[in-house]
């Protein structure tokens, strides 16, 4: 039987072909299909490859995705400085009546025999040029009513390097509520208390911004110039009062697709049909050789079956990947975590504080505390990329029962730093 096939916007004729392997090596359609599989299955295994580091992706490797990288060359650089500070005898001082930043560290001890602070405070001071050093109120805290039950507090690199080693300096009665708080086990409302604390002696020192650290991460080479970079553009973007922080360190694993923006990724798979439809339609309408080969049957192949087959794996890849963020310095009012590094402006920490002394008592982080406050306030949050802070505590000071999710909180970008095998 042979017939007639009517093409949208043109007609012409395909011969009659039976169901034998001869007539289906000689179709087209046969081959297209064929090039377009053996293309989609190309690329699966590149995506297997390229994504396995992305935790939003379908081809995520938690075997491998968690190996460290620039975290190990760092932390030795880290290490490495502390070692030549145990020698220092005279802590810098800044240049100016009122520093650049201070950076305030609360840090208790761990259970476990590795103390994560020395590796938080070598980085951060690793690689910095005297000016900026100078320009810096270095405050890590003791974070004990009793600092000598911390195994750094009496090591000479401490005082050496730091320009004032925080103790609580309080009442009789705040000392025994949080002695309260340290035999109880009540982490989240002593964590509330010290976070107020040390934004409040840090906020004395008269420091334009306050940078408050958690004592397990590290931060990478270059992150002072890139702060003051980020700080600058956020001063250009909104007024000081109108925004809460610049973010140091957040998770991708929080940025995948969202369910909230699924009818958006509908809308633009659809697009993409009709556009390549069109485009399909308007090269076999110029082209000869396409109105002969260019089938209604190959075009349901294109439009109808490879198409969605290449979004459905554009989708698998992850959105980290397929929409990373350009480095610079992003607006991030959600999906934002966690507390391992925030910069406050400092027209806003009086407030800041006032907000963590009314929350001591109330059953949650300083993270959440930070976004309901925002939330309410209509105050903007920022981030910057790539993240300048890798968390690596495996080992949680909230006490028992947080050490899984400590693990994975995790900035996969940072390990991918490029970096010298010689450690300097």
């Amino acid at each position: 039987m042979r017939f007639k096939s009517r093409v949208i916007l043109g007609v012409f004729d395909e011969s009659d072909s039976s169901w034998s392997w001869k007539s289906i090596t000689r179709s087209s359609t046969s081959w297209l299909v064929a090039l377009l599989a053996v293309l989609w299955i190309l690329t699966y295994q590149y995506c297997r490859f390229a994504y396995s580091r992305d935790p939003t992706s379908y081809f995520f490797d938690g075997t491998h995705g968690y190996d460290r990288r620039y975290s190990l060359h760092r932390e030795q650089q880290a290490y490495d400085f502390i070692r030549a500070a145990n020698g220092t005898s005279t802590p810098p001082i800044p240049t100016q009546p009122e520093p650049f930043m201070c950076i305030g560290i609360a840090t208790v001890a761990r259970t476990s025999a590795q103390q994560y602070v020395r590796g938080t405070i070598g980085s951060v001071l690793h690689g910095l040029a005297d000016e900026e050093r100078q320009s810096i109120y270095l405050m890590p805290f003791i974070a004990h009513t009793h600092p000598s039950d911390h195994p750094i507090y009496r090591e000479p690199w401490l005082a050496a390097i730091s320009n004032r080693v925080l103790e609580y300096e309080v009442s009789d009665q705040d000392r025994a509520r949080l002695q309260r708080f340290e035999e109880g086990h009540h982490f989240r409302n002593k964590s509330m208390y010290d976070y107020g604390y040390l934004l409040e002696k840090c906020h004395e020192t008269g420091a334009a911004w306050i940078v408050m650290l958690e004592d397990d991460v590290l931060a990478r080479a270059g992150w002072y110039a890139e702060t003051v970079d980020a700080l600058s553009r956020i001063k250009r973007m909104t007024s000081d009062d109108g925004w809460l922080y610049l973010r140091m360190f957040y998770t991708e694993g929080l940025l995948g697709w969202n369910s909230e923006e699924w009818f958006r990724y509908f809308g633009w798979s659809f697009i993409s049909f009709l556009v390549l439809l069109v485009a399909l339609i308007g090269a076999r309408i110029r082209s000869p050789r396409l109105q002969r080969n260019l089938s209604n049957l190959n075009m349901v192949v294109v439009c109808l079956i490879a198409l969605p087959a290449f979004i459905i794996l554009y989708f698998m890849a992850g959105r980290v990947s397929m929409q990373p963020f350009d480095a610079g310095v992003h607006e991030m009012s959600r999906f934002g975590c966690c507390s391992q590094g925030f910069i406050f402006p400092r027209a806003i920490v009086p407030r800041l504080i006032e907000r963590t002394r009314k929350a001591m008592d109330e059953d949650y982080y300083v993270d959440m505390l930070l976004e309901r406050w925002a939330d309410a306030e209509n105050l903007k949050r920022f981030v910057a990329v790539p993240s300048m802070l890798q968390h690596v505590g495996a080992k949680s000071s909230k006490g028992w029962g947080y050490d899984e999710s400590a693990g994975t909180t995790w900035n996969f970008g940072f390990e991918t730093h490029p970096f010298s095998r010689r450690i300097t």
